[in-house]
């Protein structure tokens, strides 16, 4: 079947521009736990994780006079995302989680440094 990416029958599935993802993160007009989930769709992987520098997500999400989130705001912004069923528990500042039904994506690495996964695709 053309264009099935094998979530199951009937799952219909949208595509998501990457740069909008981006633009839609750092609009401060938009609750910080959804720009914290557009986030992690701008840089998700093909194992469905979003790794960030550290201090980079706060900066990403820096507030309208360009001031980083803080520590205790980012921590807010991805628990009630975590409860909101829109990232995985093991969601951290350094690397937001996509649980598999949401995205998939051939693109970027299979790896992830935070969470100590080794891209087995990478020639040797």
């Amino acid at each position: 079947m053309a264009g099935h990416e094998g979530f199951g029958p009937g799952v219909h599935w949208n595509k998501l521009s990457k740069s909008d993802c981006e633009r839609l993160a750092r609009d401060t007009d938009i609750p910080q736990w959804l720009r914290v989930y557009f986030a992690a769709h701008w840089r998700l992987n093909q194992i469905a994780h979003a790794e960030f520098g550290p201090e980079e997500l706060a900066e990403l999400l820096a507030g309208t006079a360009g001031k980083p989130l803080s520590k205790s705001g980012l921590s807010n912004a991805i628990r009630t995302a975590k409860e909101k069923g829109l990232l995985m528990e093991d969601s951290s500042a350094r690397c937001l989680t996509l649980p598999r039904h949401h995205a998939t994506t051939g693109k970027g690495s299979a790896s992830c440094r935070e969470h100590g996964i080794r891209n087995r695709y990478q020639a040797a």
